[in-house]
């Protein structure tokens, strides 16, 4: 089964439905996932991430932010990977011009595991296996 970390930017689109074509690709992963066709991991800092751009950006009340999480938790196997690798991070952070949490979500994404995101600056991190929404078989 292939592993697969949820970065923030795949549930900004399906939160939000902004994109058509971003939040139909979003939903075909999650089915994806729901069928058990593919193991999700993510990790707090995307879960913080997810609450403040929904509540400050797109102004979600606070209970729609909250069912947005829970519908996040609810994921089928989901692994919420908690360890990070700060002084990596910084690493990466000073060699590349990638915001620092996005650097720290690199030091979670388990070994042999894609990371589905819009955000191309995850590309920058060679080390990474990086895809979006669409193209998650």
């Amino acid at each position: 089964m292939e592993k697969i970390f949820l970065e923030t930017s795949v549930f900004i689109r399906y939160f939000t439905a902004d994109d058509k074509k971003k939040f139909k690709d979003c939903v075909r992963l999650l089915e994806i996932i729901e069928k058990g066709k593919a193991r999700p991991y993510t990790s707090n800092i995307v879960i913080f991430e997810v609450l403040f751009v929904l509540a400050r950006i797109y102004k979600f009340s606070k209970k729609e932010v909250l069912e947005g999480i829970q519908k996040i938790l609810d994921l089928r196997n989901l692994t919420l990977v908690e360890k990070t690798n700060t002084r990596k991070a910084l690493e990466t952070f000073q060699k590349l011009n990638i915001k620092f949490p996005d650097c720290l979500i690199t030091t979670q994404v388990p070994r042999n595991s894609k990371i589905a995101t819009y955000d191309e600056d995850f590309a920058k991190i060679k080390t990474l296996s990086v895809t979006d929404p669409l193209n998650f078989k």
